[in-house]
Order: structure tokens, then C-alpha cells, then sequence
């Protein structure tokens, strides 16, 4: 890909535009430089994820799970895992 930046507008439409719609890729074509790729492929400054499901803590006592219990909930659940904090 091209590395350039991608208006946050364009991404935040075409991100409700792939909800709306159905669709079950996250494919896209950037305007930048009109390259195929995926959603999840591009390059965030925040961090951000793309799951089939969550599992979501409220309030939590702190901030973040260690590796090693990312790793173990991973291995629990047979798939690799993201931690995302997100202020709501």
C-alpha cells in the first residue's frame, strides 16, 4: 500500500456504509491510491479491532490484562485476542 493517510470522514462512512450493508468482508478500496485491501489490514494510530464478538469489562479495577493472560484467554478460546480500551 501507498502509506498515505486516509481521511477519518471517508473511513468512519465507509465503516457504517459495510455495516449497513451486510457485508461479510472487511475488502475495501482506498481513494488515496485506489489499492485493494481490508479494513483491518490498514495501519490505525489508535488502537482498533474487528470481532465477530467482545467481551467487555466495566469499570474494571485496572488498566490493561499482562500477555501472559491475553495468551491463556487466547488459548481458552482457541483464537488470538486484542485488548482495546475504549473511553466511553
Amino acid at each position: 500500500m501507498c502509506q498515505a493517510s486516509i481521511d477519518t470522514e471517508w473511513w468512519g462512512d465507509l465503516l457504517e456504509a459495510h455495516c449497513d450493508d451486510g457485508s461479510t468482508t472487511l475488502a475495501i478500496k482506498v481513494l488515496c491510491c485506489g489499492g485493494s485491501t481490508a479494513l483491518d489490514a490498514l495501519e490505525y494510530d489508535w488502537p482498533c479491532g474487528f470481532a465477530s464478538f467482545e467481551i467487555a469489562i466495566w469499570n474494571p479495577e485496572r488498566l490493561w490484562f499482562s500477555e501472559a493472560e491475553l495468551t491463556a484467554l487466547a488459548d481458552r478460546l482457541g483464537h488470538p485476542v486484542k485488548q482495546i480500551q475504549a473511553h466511553i
